[in-house]
């Protein structure tokens, strides 16, 4: 109700039906569907049970429910003309969504999350030569299925919260009313609101986005600084040293370039040739993409991010940009642009964070690059030093909930509590195992279930598994089934990953669920290979069941970009040259192009990472 008045408020139109329905379904393909006054929703999309939901679900129902209501204006309202412009609604509900959060939920501090969960998520794919332009000619049905993805969601977000920073808040919010009120009942395309923007704001916004949407990719700023000024050059940004060989782009986007120091003062101009020059500030540090809101990355001198560590440390800069730093590092030593142990190394200055979202995308670089490593003799002097970056917070922050603390607090302790597990805290598995044991005398707290369920399975055998096995068999809530279907997939012993892949075909797991059991298990170093071979024999079934069409095909096939290994790539190369997914084709070539970049990151840096942990 109060997300249905904000938008009633800010669009300044009311919502034009006299009643709204929101209705769980069981089994439902999407995870919510936006129809007129009848919104669909999975049960875990919408249902909140006060004993098993965690805060990180009811932050999930929020933003769900704030995305599909915006659709009733982006969307129902005003209607995209055809599928290329499938992003006029998906983009603009995945912005909207958090500026609804954040007006009714402001200490969850929603727009840093933002950078991590579409930001960030955004800039991994479109980092691929396989991505696809925000605006995309659609020509067959099933290619509608795969642009259902982070390019149309989570790009198409992002660059219309950069428009909305261009812009400022008054002129972006009045020309939203312009084209919806100019528009209602009737379809449109990108231009028409490009042109509502104009009107309003008179900057030359169709000039300014054109590339943002009907270009893949997008540019690395890279900065030097010398003779009291800075040189920016853009080029664009490919995540893979492979892809970069491969491809030649000479595309220029215009780029609302920004840079604030620890002066305070933010400088802003806008970047549309290939190179320019900037006087430099009397600053100490300086930070580029101050609040991350341009749509790119950046690249320093060793010189100058040597310098950012203190505002890291310290707390000086935002949360957001402290985030924005360290991901583009990982991003920048996946891509073969610098070494991985400068990456390792700069990681070393967040041992003391304390915002929930920075923490995440620490956790994440970690993890990605563990991912390489998992099978070589490195795996255990790895987890020590990632240890070393996290353990000293997650013993601060404990088991216990305080009964002053605030929600992204909750979200962090079930973070820092697992990574922690995962990289061998023994205290934190001692404690994970007695409170499992204990479980039916004193229920374990709903936020904490996820880190005990998959440490207990990573460290566990047979007995842990059937226990857990029978747990989700009797499970009721579907939040409390999701959680335990995932750590049957996080054990190290191959005949109880058998079972739990037979278990994603059985009747026992609801046909929506089956890409996250075989997620799961491709996921876990110890079940890729099974994993794979179980999805090659079963294909045909799943192809029949979720039909050549639909997007879910392309999310059963998506966890295979954690392979490492080249050989890999070229078994699946081979497998999906025989069995044809019209629905998941781009998806098979982003998953190739993953592992190619996987192996080609392994072998440049395997050796110097060695070194690096060696000496450490």
């Amino acid at each position: 109700v109060k997300v249905l008045e904000f938008y009633e408020k800010y669009f300044n139109i009311p919502y034009p039906l006299n009643t709204l329905d929101m209705i769980a379904i069981p089994d439902f393909a999407s995870g919510a569907m936006e129809n007129w006054g009848a919104i669909t929703y999975r049960e875990t999309a919408l249902l909140v049970d006060p004993k098993h939901t965690s805060a990180r679900t009811r932050q999930w129902v929020a933003l769900v429910i704030a995305h599909e209501l915006a659709h009733q204006w982006f969307g129902n309202l005003v209607t995209m003309e055809w599928w290329t412009h499938l992003w006029l609604n998906e983009g603009f509900a995945s912005y909207i969504e958090y500026l609804a959060v954040d007006h009714l939920f402001p200490s969850w501090n929603i727009w840093t999350q933002f950078a991590y969960a579409d930001l960030g998520v955004a800039l991994r794919l479109d980092a691929l030569k396989h991505t696809h332009p925000v605006e995309v000619d659609v020509h067959d049905p099933n290619e509608i299925g795969e642009i259902f993805d982070e390019v149309s969601y989570s790009k198409g977000a992002s660059v219309i919260r950069m428009l909305a920073g261009y812009l400022g808040e008054k002129n972006f919010r009045d020309g939203l009313r312009h084209y919806l009120k100019k528009h209602s009942y009737k379809n449109a395309e990108t231009i028409h609101l490009w042109e509502s923007f104009e009107k309003v704001s008179r900057k030359p916004v169709r000039k300014v986005m054109d590339n943002w949407t009907r270009k893949s990719g997008y540019p690395l700023i890279t900065i030097k600084e010398k003779n009291g000024v800075f040189e920016c050059t853009q080029s664009r940004f490919l995540g893979s040293s492979v892809s970069a060989k491969e491809v030649k782009d000479s595309t220029l986007w215009s780029v609302p370039l920004n840079y604030g120091g620890d002066r305070g003062k933010t400088h802003e101009s806008l970047l549309d040739v290939k190179k320019t020059t900037m006087h430099v500030s009397e600053d100490l540090w300086t930070k580029w993409n101050m609040g991350e809101t341009g749509f790119y990355r950046v690249k320093y001198t060793p010189e100058m991010l040597d310098n950012l560590k203190y505002p890291i440390m310290d707390g000086r800069l935002p949360a957001i940009d402290r985030l924005g730093i360290i991901r583009d590092l990982f991003a920048l030593s996946e891509a073969g642009t610098i070494s991985t142990t400068q990456a390792l190394e700069f990681a070393e200055n967040y041992k003391d964070e304390r915002d929930y979202t920075v923490w995440i995308e620490v956790l994440s670089g970690l993890m990605r690059t563990y991912n390489i490593l998992a099978l070589t003799p490195l795996a255990n002097a790895y987890k020590k030093y990632a240890l070393t970056i996290v353990g000293s917070e997650a013993s601060k922050i404990g088991w216990e909930k305080k009964t002053s603390e605030d929600h992204t607090t909750t979200m962090l302790r079930s973070s820092l509590l697992f990574h922690a597990g995962f990289y061998g805290d023994k205290d934190i598995l001692t404690r994970a195992k007695k409170m499992f044991a204990a479980r039916d005398r004193e229920p374990i707290d709903a936020d904490v279930r996820t880190v005990v369920y998959n440490l207990i399975a990573i460290y566990g055998g047979k007995k842990e598994y059937d226990t857990l096995l029978k747990m989700y068999q009797n499970a009721s809530v579907h939040e409390e089934k999701n959680r335990l279907m995932h750590s049957l997939g996080q054990f190290n012993n191959a005949a109880l990953l058998k079972r739990t892949l037979a278990l994603g075909l059985s009747k026992e797991v609801r046909l929506q669920d089956r890409n996250s059991v075989f997620g799961s298990v491709l996921g876990n170093p110890a079940g890729r290979e099974l994993a794979w071979s179980f999805l090659k024999k079963n294909w045909p079934k799943l192809v029949a069941e979720y039909g050549e069409g639909g997007h879910l095909l392309a999310r059963l096939v998506k966890p295979l970009n954690h392979f490492v290994d080249k050989k890999d790539a070229l078994d699946i190369k081979k497998f999906f040259k025989k069995n044809k997914a019209p629905a998941a084709s781009r998806t098979v070539d982003q998953v190739l192009e993953n592992i190619y970049s996987n192996d080609a990151w392994k072998k440049k840096d395997l050796k110097e990472i060695g070194a690096w942990l060696a000496s450490h």
